[in-house]
């Protein structure tokens, strides 16, 4: 499942964890192995108006385990009102013709009629004996007349009723618009999302991903809907007793884990193509969305087939099933996406793309179209033991969004969505709060807060890791060797480890006393990373440890005496100003740190004046900190000829430099030095954007406490060389267009540009819809430097448009949260409670967490959030919505005034609120105080070489 792909370059603190722990109410202990399934036959009657209900009725063909006379199945929000269980034979194909039955006949009989079907050759064989509910554990428990035989195959049969929900869980339901204003022209559309455990609101089963089954689906619905599943449609037939709807049957399933089931029910239209498999076989592509936006598809169906091939040619495992259905969804959580096997559901904005998409965000729908598309592989051909392994599949599909990308869309901004995925899971990193990658899903308050940025972000880094120090070849071979050993079933992260370690010393790129499962373990079982520090002696000898990166971490001058809490296996790869090493077979390597040697030695061959290099293109996952006399070093590189060090590696120096400095490891003079460089270039966007967000993170603090007039002059050098106007050749060059330049810091050129193209659309010479730009920073720098005429055209533009969701109402929407106007922020922030403006939930979230992260008007949103808290909780129908907010005001919160003022409104509010939200918001909040307390401690002994 894809995170919320929301890339905000301001954000200083990322997804935190548990600050205490609150017990769930989800049922996550496996159950005892009584059965295990083998099939399911589910019939499906969803009615989504007048009175919604669930209606369905299941048959589960399962093997007995163990001699008991009890059953126990996951069933949540489901009432039973039938239970049968029928002795069959061990022969499948004489199973599948036995106590044959009129499934959707007896469906129907009940949900519109409310009788109850009998068939008296099956009531005579039933061996159960009454059913039980316990809805709190989320089972039904099944007690038997006689005691299951070991090794016997039975069939279990329920009836029930359940819930069409309107948050995205189990089967839900969402509305949307097809016309203009009036309500005549709204639709419903229906869908299930079943990850992480919300199969059993769907129907009983054993809802955990190692119990994989088949399955066949049969729903109902109206005729003027059109039902998609995993498997193409077998048939379709009349209902019996009702008008106007129909039955829809489609193929078996392969063997798969319950949370992939899926259904969607849609008047949407769709595109097609044929997609030709490596495996010979021809899989058909439907990507499904309104009538109208059909055109905005172009995009996802240009790049699907291309990453499909690209994917079945690296893992060297064709697409299994013979389609594959995508859908862009509305009413689906922003920036979501689920991997169903052959049917991916996205949210419209991480699917569709238009002509006023900009680069960035056309990227983050680039990585996760391939995010999903390789989780038809890693989590659906192959699936996890358990929940608290799901990292791994949410790892690896992280890493090949780059891999992809790189080969069949280089046009893409993927290196910015890499780094900024990495730069944020570092910070989020840090905390003391934070849990192991491999903790058991049982320690969170839900398995859904199993999915965070951890899973995603630092999965796929150790893997980054573990390909470069095992080099491509060997990294390769195991993830084939994997997908073959163990497709239609389940492993975890130690099967894996243990391949890619006999493929590495097969090919001899680790020795034969090293192991990577122990090597990946202390990154795995431990939170946190390790902060390297490499110092050079006047002998040339080079001194590299290693020690957990914290606040204040000033490592002891005698590193052979030093102490560690914890250590890893740290894979040094190196570089120098003489002999350049970038590519990845370079980036094996030359030495290993480990919890037994910390600390080594290494001689040096190169001079006094030229620069080391540890980690080239953030390969491993560790920051590094240098003796003073290399950090000058790098920067004098930097000024001379930035591009002979790379684009990826030039951010995480940067990176490293300022985190490092808000920590007090080092001076915040290595950081300005660092970015002096950008004042003779106009590359380097996204660099600048990071150093912008660490120097507004400072400027903040600066206005709030902190009276050294050193330090504000500093800021101040930091601010004007990121935004100092530029004279180079790409200066000139982006003069004819505002999204060549660098609106977001500035730049003169790019803002008049961008003025002049908000004066044609007041003019009526360009229209919003048609503007080619494609870059969302013109609109946002024209809504900051212009004055009132372009806030009246916003508003004007985004309050009259009929269809809030389209995609330029949404960009100028976005533009204005970069007004700097209290005035405005306040209009906007009340849009949500104008009468005649329909703003759903998701453009509300938008507009506030965008707010939140505008210094200019963070307090304006933060009183407005907390004052109107009770209508917004009604208005966002979903508690944890009102929990992101929180969350972002702690993360971006620069007084301790107004954290403990967001403390006390979560305390008095907590009820309101779910509870891994406030765990989420209270851990931030303590974060964030500990950094503000360091930031405004001048007093605080620096490092300095």
């Amino acid at each position: 499942m894809a995170i919320n792909n929301v890339v905000v370059f301001t954000c200083w603190w990322l997804t935190t964890r548990l600050m205490f722990q609150v017990m769930a109410n989800e049922n996550l202990e496996p159950l005892a192995v009584i059965v295990t399934p083998i099939h399911y036959r589910l019939t499906l009657l969803p009615v989504l108006e007048d009175d919604p209900r669930l209606c369905g009725h299941v048959w589960i063909d399962v093997k007995a385990r163990a001699e008991t006379n009890l059953i126990v199945l996951h069933a949540s929000d489901l009432t039973i009102i039938k239970a049968i269980v029928l002795p069959v034979s061990s022969d499948a194909n004489e199973r599948g013709s036995q106590f044959k039955s009129e499934d959707g006949l007896m469906v129907e009989n009940f949900c519109f009629a409310a009788a109850v079907y009998h068939d008296t050759i099956v009531d005579s064989s039933n061996i159960a004996l009454d059913h039980h509910a316990d809805g709190q554990k989320q089972l039904i428990s099944i007690l038997l007349k006689e005691v299951l035989k070991k090794g016997d195959y039975y069939r279990i049969g329920l009836l029930y009723s359940g819930n069409i929900y309107e948050s995205n869980k189990g089967f839900f339901r969402a509305t949307y618009e097809v016309g203009n204003k009036s309500d005549c022209c709204k639709r419903i559309i229906a869908a299930t999302q079943l990850e992480a455990i919300h199969a059993r609101r769907l129907f009983p089963c054993i809802d955990e991903p190692a119990q994989k089954a088949t399955f066949q689906l049969m729903v109902g619905h109206h005729f003027t809907l059109k039902a998609i599943n995993n498997m193409p449609l077998k048939s379709s037939a009349r209902m019996a007793t009702v008008d106007n709807w129909v039955w829809d049957t489609f193929d078996t399933t392969p063997v798969m884990s319950t949370y992939l089931l899926a259904c969607v029910l849609t008047e949407f239209n769709h595109v097609e193509m044929i997609y030709h498999s490596i495996s010979g076989k021809n899989v058909t592509v439907r990507l499904w969305t309104h009538q109208h936006r059909l055109g905005h598809l172009d995009f996802a169906l240009n790049l699907i087939p291309k990453a499909l091939n690209k994917l079945e040619n690296y893992l060297g495992v064709p697409y299994s099933l013979p389609k594959l259905d995508v859908i862009a969804l509305p009413g689906y959580e922003e920036g979501k996406a689920m991997e169903n096997w052959g049917l991916i559901i996205h949210s419209e904005m991480n699917l569709l793309v238009d002509e006023t998409t900009d680069d960035i965000d056309k990227s983050i729908v680039g990585a996760t179209i391939v995010h999903e598309l390789a989780h038809q592989w890693f989590g659906n051909l192959v699936s996890s033991t358990s929940w608290d392994d799901i990292w791994t599949n949410e790892g690896l599909t992280t890493l090949f969004e780059s891999a992809i990308l790189e080969q069949v869309a280089s046009d893409l901004e993927y290196e910015t969505v890499v780094l900024v995925f990495l730069q944020e899971v570092m910070r989020s990193d840090l905390l003391s709060t934070q849990f192991a990658l491999s903790a058991p899903a049982s320690s969170y308050p839900s398995v859904d807060e199993k999915f965070d940025v951890i899973a995603y972000a630092k999965g796929a880094a150790i893997f980054r890791m573990a390909r470069s120090f095992v080099g491509e070849e060997a990294f390769q071979s195991a993830i084939r060797r994997y997908l073959n050993k163990y497709q239609y079933a389940n492993a975890n992260s130690t099967d894996l480890w243990n391949l890619i370690n006999q493929e590495a010393r097969r090919t001899h790129t680790i020795s034969g006393r090293m192991n990577v499962a122990r090597i990946m373990k202390t990154w795995t079982q431990q939170p946190g990373y390790p902060l390297v520090h490499v110092h050079r002696s006047k002998n040339g000898i080079i001194h590299i440890s290693q020690r957990p990166f914290k606040n204040s971490d000033s490592p002891p001058k005698d590193n052979s005496t030093m102490a560690v809490s914890a250590s890893w296996w740290v894979p040094i790869s190196m570089t120098n100003g003489e002999d350049l090493r970038f590519s990845p077979k370079d980036r094996l390597p030359v030495a290993w740190l480990s919890p037994r040697k910390p600390s080594m030695e290494l001689q040096g061959t190169i001079g006094n004046n030229t620069w080391v290099l540890v980690n080239p293109q953030a390969g491993n996952y560790y920051r590094v900190n240098y003796d003073r006399r290399n950090w000058d070093l790098l920067a004098e590189q930097l000024m001379r000829n930035h591009t002979v060090i790379p684009f990826i590696t030039r951010s995480q120096l940067v990176d490293d430099a300022f985190v490092m400095g808000h920590a007090k490891i080092i001076t915040y003079d290595i950081a300005l030095q660092l970015i002096r460089y950008l004042t003779h270039t106009n590359d380097d966007v996204l660099i600048r954007r990071v150093a912008q967000s660490h120097i507004q993170f400072l400027e903040a603090i600066a206005a709030n406490s902190i009276q050294n007039p050193d330090k504000k002059k500093m800021i101040k050098n930091m601010s004007s060389y990121i935004t100092r106007e530029r004279k180079s050749r790409m200066a000139k060059m982006s003069a004819g267009d505002p999204g060549r330049g660098d609106c977001d810091s500035g730049d003169h050129q790019c803002v008049n540009k961008a003025l002049l193209l908000f004066r044609d659309f007041i003019d009526g010479t360009i229209h919003p819809g048609k503007d080619r730009s494609a870059n969302s920073e013109s609109w946002c720098a024209a809504v900051r430097h212009g004055s009132q005429p372009e806030w009246n055209f916003a508003w004007n533009m985004t309050s009259s448009y009929g269809d809030q969701t389209l995609p330029e109402t949404r960009k100028m929407l976005k533009a204005m949260c970069c007004t700097t106007d209290s005035m405005h922020a306040k209009q906007l922030l009340t849009r949500v409670l104008h009468p005649n403006i329909k703003q759903g939930p998701k453009e509300t979230l938008m507009i506030m967490q965008r707010l939140i992260k505008n210094p200019s008007v963070h307090q304006v949103a933060v009183t407005f959030i907390l004052s109107n808290s009770v209508f917004l909780n009604k208005h966002f129908r979903n508690p944890s919505l009102m929990s992101e907010l929180l969350t972002a005001i702690a993360k971006h919160s620069y007084s301790m005034e107004e954290l403990e003022k967001v403390k006390a409104f979560v305390v008095n509010n907590s009820k309101e609120l779910e509870s891994g939200g406030v765990n989420r918001i209270m851990a931030a909040i303590n974060n964030n105080m500990e950094w503000l307390e360091l930031a405004t401690d001048d007093s605080h002994t620096t490092v300095e070489y």
